[in-house]
């Protein structure tokens, strides 16, 4: 990184246009959509985003649907005891 893009990083080819608010927010999706998240597939960290809301482990090859530029994976399925649901009615 230059001096001169210290503070705004990749966002210094915007210049003073679009508003500070904006180019902060560019800036803190870019620095996060860079980093690699855990595949729920085979566990290891090697997902990476594709395109827009399109990610996939380079390991297994795996496809998975989140977020626009974040990948959140799925949350856990839960299974209902059949012991409680008999229980409710």
């Amino acid at each position: 990184m230059s001096k001169r893009t210290k503070k705004v990083g990749n966002t210094g080819w915007m210049g003073p246009r679009y508003g500070i608010r904006i180019r902060r927010r560019v800036l803190d999706i870019d620095r996060a959509r860079s980093h690699a998240a855990a595949c729920p597939h085979c566990s290891t960290v090697t997902v990476e985003r594709v395109s827009s809301g399109v990610f996939e482990c380079r390991r297994c090859h795996t496809r998975y649907a989140s977020g626009a530029y974040l990948y959140t994976p799925p949350p856990p399925i839960t299974r209902v005891e059949a012991a409680a649901a008999a229980g409710k009615s």
